[in-house]
């Protein structure tokens, strides 16, 4: 039984759907979401038909109820769980059944990545309390990358963690690239670009700074620039595209459901969050062999460690500008991704671990 929220189709959505795809020959799935949305579409075209508890919609008692009385009716082996709130429910539900079961079912969570904001007020009680039953109610934490199993080994003990990194459906990917409109229609330019949610830690705003500079100094390259996304920030970057005097030289495309083809019609896509975990984004790069220009954050090194000289370590509009720039001026090698970030990798080593904490075998 995976529970998952579902209301985007960001990384921990679209991780989740590729384990899901190559988990269904294998194993008998109930998947639980709390929106419905582009994952629970993608999941119908799969097969697999997901049962929606609207969290608009019910509240966290409610929730509690129907993933108990879910999970009496399904009678799962494994639980996994996906994010903080789900986490919490899918936990506390595991947890009422004991009674009726016998025992508490082997569950897992998958942590996706570093927390993005320091909580306060309420959210200080939610995130001990997703602390407190990743350590107690659940068997394993899930860390998609060396980094954040270290970050998060100061709330978990290291017993419990196991880093297992995403995995890309590289042939699947391949067969969903095709030239964009604007791919199309300016062939002549040199496509930039950022793709990822419009928010503080994605630091879109050193993207455009970084675009300043490579228009005003180096405009012989015929520059345009495309930010991929959507998110609060978005009337705040616009507006900061408009006062650095670039934003003809700017697209906001907002979301869009073609992130291969976008990929794909790129030049150079950059990559300068503040920290990641292992970026999905990132991966489809590699996986269709475009160069990622990346801050060296997180599992990012992990993932371009054949490729150092796309890691940034000076966290500035400069030093994406230097980077991408000496990358541009030199030949490299053809871009492949590693095997252990491939989706059968991920299936594969998903399926041992949870046939290991169903037989006790550790």
């Amino acid at each position: 039984m995976h529970i998952i929220s579902g209301d985007l189709w960001a990384g921990a959505e679209v991780q989740a759907y590729t384990l899901l795809k190559h988990l269904q020959t294998d194993v008998e799935l109930c998947v639980i979401l709390m929106n419905q949305g582009e994952l629970s579409e993608k999941l119908l075209a799969l097969g697999i038909s997901p049962i929606i508890i609207p969290e608009t919609t019910n509240s966290s008692f409610d929730i509690i109820r129907k993933l108990f009385n879910q999970i009496r009716r399904f009678k799962p082996d494994v639980i996994h769980t996906h994010r903080q709130k789900e986490n919490i429910l899918g936990s506390l539900a595991n947890l009422a059944c004991v009674p009726f079961n016998g025992r508490l079912i082997p569950s897992v969570r998958t942590a996706h990545g570093a927390p993005e904001f320091n909580p306060k007020g309420k959210q200080k009680i939610q995130a001990w309390l997703d602390q407190f039953v990743g350590r107690r109610l659940q068997k394993r934490v899930i860390a998609v990358s060396a980094d954040l199993a270290q970050q998060i080994n100061a709330i978990y003990p290291s017993k419990h963690i196991i880093v297992i990194q995403n995995g890309v459906d590289v042939e699947a990917l391949k067969k969903l690239a095709h030239p964009t409109e604007w791919r199309i229609a300016h062939p002549e330019k040199t496509h930039i670009g950022i793709i990822g949610r419009l928010e503080p830690v994605k630091r879109i705003d050193i993207f455009l700074d970084m675009a300043a500079i490579l228009l005003q100094q180096h405009s012989e390259k015929n520059w345009h620039f495309h930010i991929i996304g959507d998110g609060k920030l978005k009337s705040f970057l616009g507006e900061q595209a408009i006062n650095l005097g670039i934003s003809q030289s700017v697209t906001f495309h907002g979301h869009r459901k073609d992130i291969p083809s976008c990929i794909a019609s790129l030049d150079a896509i950059i990559m300068c969050s503040d920290h990641e975990g292992t970026p999905m984004t990132a991966l489809e790069t590699l996986a269709l062999g475009k160069p990622l220009i990346a801050h060296h954050v997180g599992g990012l090194g992990e993932i371009l460690v054949a490729y150092p000289s796309q890691l940034v370590d000076e966290h500035s509009a400069a030093g994406y500008e230097s980077n991408l720039l000496q990358y541009m001026s030199k030949s490299y090698e053809k871009i492949e991704l590693m095997n252990r970030y491939k989706a059968q990798e991920n299936a594969m080593k998903s399926l041992h671990l949870y046939n290991q904490i169903c037989h006790n075998h550790v």
